[in-house]
């Protein structure tokens, strides 16, 4: 198996498994086999950048096998399933145990690939890997931080998981280098490097403007700013309210468009006057991602910390510009696309506002200009597909 032949194609026609590149590869012995140790396959980063590599490598090829830790194999277990992937759960409780129940699986599984997708506690996994005779053993670092408070004891656990992932891992890779750094790389191991988040445009496409501004009750002639992702305390999602309000004293007729699992407890908390206010919607969860980018003006994104975020690079894929914190990970994606525009927090509402009625007011040019951006950038599934096949290339297949 080589990573070459993924590299050919046109960047849109080619999302790294149409049925004319999986023809022009070589046939392999036997597939290469890949079992991924994962939390939980929910609808999340991690998990919606796995299924689409699992989507765009046919099973025939690679062999990927998911273990969740979590007591639960998640809302896209049968997603993964119906690409050819195989789901089964691992809990990590009890404790004790866990390590001899991982080591015996993954003796039966035998496979040439193990990744792990939990953080630094990845050193822990691919410590059983090895010791379970497995030649390739890469840690997906996806968090710039593991969110726990900096006391003394978080750092010395740190220090030790670096400490140990640099002993058992063959690669380490980072969604972006801040994601990277939590790793703690050595100066000039070339095992640790940056395989960008990806965003496969297929996700986004078949939706016209008119259409999905009907789909979701909208008006055609009125700004929408949204926000599309989970209900969580470090998404921010107050501040939507507020950036909203600063907008409408340019035009009063703005919606807000809230999209996204975990109900609205955190929006109606903060703001108990939202319930009755015509002006903001409350979607919820939808699986319809590519209607609700058609239907926008602007994404805003509060967040207070992130991974590199998925919804960002479906966003921009669409055409559509994105006003987001100011945070690491964002940083590295702003210089290489275009629409991305940063803002610290402590800017405020207003400020946010105005640079929401600046990208509103692109036009059809600009939007397609910050769509091309994308196709041009690493962050196209076609690249991560090709970098994964050389990644899980095990002697020579």
């Amino acid at each position: 198996m080589t990573g070459s032949s993924t590299r050919q194609g046109d960047a849109r026609g080619d999302t790294g498994g149409s049925i004319a590149s999986q023809r022009a590869r070589p046939a392999v012995e036997r597939a290469v086999r890949v079992v991924h140790v994962i939390s939980w396959l929910d609808r999340g980063r991690a998990e919606t950048v796995s299924l689409d590599v699992c989507r765009s490598i046919p099973p025939t090829e690679v062999e990927q096998i998911f273990l969740t830790l979590n007591g639960q194999e998640g809302a896209l277990a049968e997603e993964f399933r119906h690409t050819g992937a195989q789901v089964e759960q691992c809990p990590a409780g009890p404790g004790r145990t866990f390590g001899p129940r991982l080591w015996r699986r993954l003796r039966e599984l035998r496979p040439d690939v193990v990744v792990s997708h939990v953080g630094l506690t990845s050193a822990v996994i691919l410590l059983v890997a090895r010791l379970a005779g497995v030649p390739v053993r890469i840690a997906r670092m996806w968090n710039e931080g593991d969110g726990r408070p900096d006391s003394r004891r978080r750092r010395l656990r740190r220090s030790v998981l670096r400490w140990l992932l640099r002993r058992v891992a063959t690669s380490v890779v980072g969604v972006t280098a801040a994601a990277l750094r939590l790793a703690g790389p050595p100066p000039g191991d070339g095992r640790y490097q940056v395989l960008y988040g990806s965003v496969n445009p297929s996700r986004v496409e078949g939706w016209e403007r008119a259409a999905a501004r009907s789909r979701w009750q909208l008006p055609t002639d009125v700004p929408v700013l949204a926000y599309l992702g989970r209900s969580s305390p470090e998404k921010n999602r107050p501040y939507l309210v507020r950036v909203h309000r600063a907008v409408r004293a340019r035009w009063p007729d703005a919606r807000l468009f809230v999209v996204g699992p975990g109900g609205a407890d955190d929006l109606v908390g903060a703001h108990p006057e939202i319930v009755d206010d015509p002006l903001v919607v409350l979607a919820g969860e939808t699986d319809e991602i590519a209607s609700v980018l058609a239907a926008i003006d602007v994404l805003l994104l509060p967040s207070r910390r992130e991974e590199l975020p998925g919804v960002v690079l479906e966003a921009l894929a669409a055409g559509v510009p994105v006003v987001a914190t100011d945070l690491p990970c964002l940083r590295e994606v702003e210089p290489q696309v275009r629409g991305l525009v940063l803002l610290p927090l402590a800017d405020g509402p207003h400020r946010w506002a105005e640079a929401v009625v600046t990208q509103i007011q692109l036009g059809p040019v600009a939007r397609n200009e910050i769509r091309d951006s994308l196709y041009r950038s690493p962050f196209l599934l076609t690249s991560a597909v090709a970098r994964w096949r050389e990644l899980w290339t095990v002697d020579g297949r």
